[in-house]
């Protein structure tokens, strides 16, 4: 084969082709692709490539697809997993994760225990990492990670030096005939071996008990394995356990989507019966004492009848189970396979079969209007690999929903109608709702910056939650709104950009950013900001604000102002970073933990990790306590001010400000006399006392008014300097 250029992908949205296709396009390649999403499909698409990869499951569900018979004429056909594995990493140690279940999480976890340890290395698997922005990462170490699948003994394409084996399971029924089969495909896998031919298998489990921070008693046997892999690698015991202890997850294995009035709606991948069953076993451990509704989508006709005798029991650590239509995968219907069958042989009593999602939905409808039922459910799950992903969300968006679910104050009444959405198309359907029903719009980020109040909301709540980073060579990053902040610093810090490193560790999305103009120790964003796309909901149309138009101030912007105050839907910001740039530190409370740690050259990685310690120390995490950061404002006074303040008070925190300064808020309440102190149901942090808490998770929004009341009439008593709220109070008129 000539040369590869430029490389064609069918099925771009697959799990396992997008990552591939990441890859790709990352290590310099020209990339095309299309899927039934993007355009369909049209053998114009290979015109001048020189080659077209495709996924396996493609020959089963389309023998006489256009570009792939074209591509199989001019020979130039490959699977994803034979151009990973004898192209892409031709030239790199492989390690590879198999097995039937436990695949994907085992692959993030040893990439992750690589990257940790200054391994760098390329990983692909086929589920989405939150840290990786999808399914891949590249890397410029000597070692690639990768789930190998067996389905089609695809794993017989890599050679690795390393194999994890998971476990042995019949599974795939449309390609092996039986367990048999499968066994003699996984000891062709292990003759693939090359190099120190290192195996690792459940035999070499240690059963060392982890502190995971994943589910279930399946995850501390994948953590076994990646702790002997750490082992074989001749990483640190206390690296390794690092590192393994601080794995959060990937996308779809129990992943709690959402929490709605009290009740806690997970996603999750499993869809064979014995990874159900580890799964509901999980949430049982995790919720002991919880009601937990099973939401299961059976996976292919052929399958689910192999099978079938599998799925007694299964269901036992759930309440009440819901078997949802059949996904038809790479199979066609058959009949006498039903979800009604497959309730009957689960021999759970609360087992109910439906034939479709609208009566998936309408069942829920009716659980949800049911007092007795909704009412004692903790605990939603929905699991399978077809459309259960969707259930999961549209169960999740019936759900009534408050604001105290969706803010960091965990504080809030109920709102009338909630939509995330990602584009122009669920925009505007948003808005239409809100015109054509009359009710007030409220945009929303992660809620980080507000207190709402007890009172119902009769209007429409609005959040963007496209995710997509784009970092440029000359600097230019863009960042879509519903990217987490402190994952953007993390990011651009890791490609060696410097200009917002010192705001790491800020809660919130990247669209509320300009709204605060957020800063931290001698940073704001509007010193690297150059613009942001709006949708305007009085024009229905995308707008830009430049710099000059968003009025920046200390904490300020034109956003915050009346006259454009929750007029626009915030959907990108573009920022300018400095490639190659020594990190400025301003803040003394920085330079001394830098010193302290004897760093005398410090990196932009050094930067942010000191402020995510010096953060640590003083701010409260909301997930484990309501808040919503930095409750005040620091008063702004003139010299002369400043001057007679520190004559009177010789140790008061000053910083300077333009031709002003800045005065430390958090100290003037704490010599005011409030760090730590209770009133009512809230409280003010005793970690810092510029942070006022929900500290039980009972608080109402009047007692944190007025407890933010109390505090500035006793600053303005002791001190004359009176003090402005940085939160934003809402729906308390």
């Amino acid at each position: 084969m000539t040369k590869i250029k430029r490389v064609h992908f069918v099925g771009i949205g697959g799990s396992g082709v997008s990552g591939v296709e990441k890859l790709t396009k990352e290590m310099g390649y020209q990339v095309t692709g299309c899927d039934l999403e993007t355009g369909g499909h049209d053998i114009k698409h290979i015109k001048g490539v020189d080659l077209v990869v495709v996924s396996p499951a493609l020959f089963y569900q389309n023998s006489k697809h256009p570009e792939i018979l074209e591509a199989q004429k001019k020979g130039i056909l490959m699977t994803w997993q034979k151009f990973l594995g004898t192209i892409l990493l031709k030239n790199k140690k492989l390690i590879c994760i198999a097995g039937t279940h436990g695949k994907s999480t085992t692959t993030a976890m040893v990439g992750k225990l690589l990257i940790d340890n200054g391994f760098d290395p390329i990983v692909v698997l086929g589920a989405k990492v939150p840290e990786w922005d999808g399914n891949s990462r590249n890397g410029r170490g000597k070692y690639a990670v990768v789930e190998a699948d067996e389905f089609n003994n695809n794993f017989l394409h890599y050679h690795p030096d390393i194999a994890i084996i998971n476990n042995i399971e019949f599974d795939h029924p449309d390609f092996f005939k039986n367990e048999k089969e499968v066994k003699e495909s996984f000891e062709k896998f292990t003759k693939n071996l090359v190099g120190e031919k290192i195996l690792i298998t459940e035999k070499d489990n240690l059963k060392k008990k982890f502190k995971l921070q994943i589910l279930g008693k399946h995850n501390q046997k994948n953590a076994n394995m990646v702790y002997v892999l750490g082992k074989k690698l001749g990483i640190k015991d206390e690296n390794i356990i690092k590192s393994i202890e601080s794995f959060t997850g990937i996308g779809r294995r129990t992943e709690l989507i959402g929490e709605r009035n009290g009740i806690k709606v997970y996603s999750d991948y499993a869809h064979h019966p014995t990874a159900i069953k580890t799964t509901l076993e999980g949430l049982r451990e995790k919720f002991p004492k919880a009601k937990i509704l099973a939401v299961v989508e059976p996976h292919g006709y052929k399958r689910t009848k192999a099978l079938l005798p599998n799925y007694k029991n299964v269901f036992k650590a759930a309440d009440d189970v819901i078997i949802g239509p059949i996904f038809v995968a790479r199979d066609e219907i058959d009949e006498s396979i039903t979800p009604q069958k497959v309730a009957e042989v689960s021999n759970h009593k609360n087992a109910l079969g439906v034939d479709s999602f609208g009566n998936l939905i309408g069942n829920w409808k009716t659980l949800l209007a049911s007092p007795v039922k909704i009412g004692n459910y903790d605990v939603v799950i929905v699991m399978g690999a077809g459309k259960s992903d969707e259930w999961a969300r549209e169960i999740l968006n019936i759900l009534p929903i408050k604001f105290s679910d969706i803010t960091a104050f965990k504080i809030g009444g109920k709102i009338k109608k909630y939509f995330e959405v990602r584009d122009i198309k669920e925009i505007e359907t948003a808005l239409n709702f809100a015109t054509e029903n009359n009710f007030q719009i409220f945009i929303i980020g992660d809620g980080t910056d507000i207190l709402v109040s007890d009172k119902d909301f009769s209007g429409v709540v609005i959040k963007y939650i496209g995710d997509e980073i784009l970092i440029n060579d000359d600097g230019t990053v863009i960042a879509e709104a519903g990217v987490n902040w402190d994952k953007l610093v993390e990011k651009t810090v890791a490609k060696d950009f410097q200009g917002i490193e010192c705001l790491s560790g800020i809660p919130g999305t990247v669209g509320a950013a300009p709204i605060q103009n957020i800063g931290a120790y001698g940073q704001e964003l509007a010193d690297t900001f150059l613009s942001l796309k709006a949708y305007s909901i009085g024009e229905r149309k995308f707008v830009t604000f430049y710099k000059e138009d968003c009025q920046f101030g200390y904490r300020e912007s034109i956003f915050k102002k009346k006259q454009k105050w929750q007029k626009y839907i915030i959907i990108s910001v573009t920022l300018r970073l400095h490639k190659n740039k020594k990190p400025e530190i301003k803040y003394d409370s920085l330079k001394n933990y830098l010193q302290e740690n004897k760093i005398k050259i410090p990196t932009l990685s050094d930067v942010r990790n000191a402020v995510l310690a010096i953060r640590s120390t003083k701010f409260e995490d909301p997930k484990v306590v309501g808040n919503a950061g930095s409750f005040f404002k620091n008063p702004i006074v003139n010299i002369k001010i400043k001057d007679d303040l520190e004559k009177k008070y010789p140790d008061i925190k000053t910083f300077s400000f333009e031709d002003k300064y800045k005065i430390a808020a958090g100290w003037l309440i704490e010599k005011a006399g409030w760090k730590g102190k209770v009133h009512k149901t809230a409280a003010v942090s005793a970690n810092h006392a510029l942070v006022l808490i929900n500290p039980q998770g009972t608080s109402k929004a009047k007692d944190i008014f007025d407890l933010s009341e109390k505090i500035i009439n006793d600053v303005y008593k002791k001190f004359s300097i009176k003090l402005e709220r940085e939160v934003q109070l809402i729906n308390f008129i």
